[in-house]
């Protein structure tokens, strides 16, 4: 479905003094001369072997491989658990453009307007920083409004991600119908006898690094997707930049916030026409993978 500017980190150096106590009493009795108890603190308890973590943000917009799901704001958000293991699982939500996800019928009623991932996975980095990750995503719609030849949206997509330092790459593969577009009867399809859109996939290389200056971290992809058996073949990148930042309160600050920008765009488009969706019955129609720039605000917890 997956990329500008702040400044000046800081330094803090601490230093402890030791000052002498002086004890002078000419008179002490027994009981103050007696020596203080000392009481065994408790063992701390052992900290559980998984995390439990929730987050929740804003976007301009919800872009996944360079379109545009949402034409306008999103919010998403979602809770992941994650073992010590290395095995996790998780389930995330956004809203969608609702004439873009699902079959509008003759008076306009709109199609799906909310997506909700489920998904798990393992990874795991070795001691020599390479790391792997093995993930399966159910993309659901639980709206239930079918594509245009009335099949479920749903689809599940396995991914494989291999990373090493700052750079990651990861192979996507559809193993369901591509968002319910077998067999349809629509422009969009290569007239051929095998309509099947299952294996259609996505490859992404990614590099995540984090800048000297300001506490900024820089992301920027390229990414090529394949639609088996439909025009939708396209390349997108992106380029962004984020910042971690904490909210001050009357007490301790609230941590866990994060910002940020990202530019994006794409390239070596096979049918434009696979990504203009018409907006309701009045005929206006929308491109859904133009450029754009799109910003963030999120906190997790």
């Amino acid at each position: 479905m997956k990329a500008l500017n702040w400044i000046t980190n800081r330094y803090v150096v601490s230093a402890l003094c030791a000052a002498p106590i002086l004890l002078s009493s000419a008179y002490a009795s027994a009981e103050d001369a007696a020596p203080a108890v000392t009481v065994a603190a408790a063992p701390a308890e052992p900290a559980p072997p998984y995390t439990l973590t929730f987050n929740l943000g804003l976007y301009s917009s919800y872009m996944f491989r360079g379109v545009d799901y949402s034409d306008g704001p999103a919010l998403q958000g979602g809770i992941d658990w994650a073992h010590s293991s290395g095995f996790y699982l998780g389930t995330w939500f956004s809203n969608l453009d609702p004439y873009a996800f699902g079959e509008n019928d003759s008076a306009g009623t709109k199609g799906n307007q909310l997506e909700t991932d489920f998904y798990g996975g393992y990874a795991h980095t070795f001691e020599n920083g390479f790391g792997v990750n093995f993930l399966g995503n159910y993309y659901k719609y639980l709206e239930g409004r079918n594509s245009a030849n009335n099949h479920k949206q749903d689809t599940f997509e396995a991914s494989v991600a291999l990373s090493y330092k700052w750079f990651t790459y990861t192979y996507y593969n559809v193993l369901t119908d591509y968002y319910g577009q077998d067999e349809a009867d629509n422009a969009t399809l290569t007239v051929t006898g095998d309509r099947n859109t299952k294996y259609s996939d996505y490859h992404e290389l990614k590099a995540n690094y984090n800048l000297p200056i300001g506490d900024l971290g820089l992301m920027a992809k390229v990414g090529y997707q394949t639609t088996k058996n439909l025009q939708g073949d396209e390349g997108d990148w992106a380029i962004g930049l984020t910042r971690n930042f904490s909210l001050p309160t009357g007490g301790k600050p609230l941590e866990g916030f994060s910002a940020g920008a990202t530019a994006t765009g794409t390239f070596a488009v096979k049918n434009q026409a696979y990504y203009t969706y018409t907006i309701g019955s009045s005929g206006e129609t929308r491109k859904a993978n133009e450029g754009k720039l799109w910003f963030f605000v999120k906190r997790s917890w």
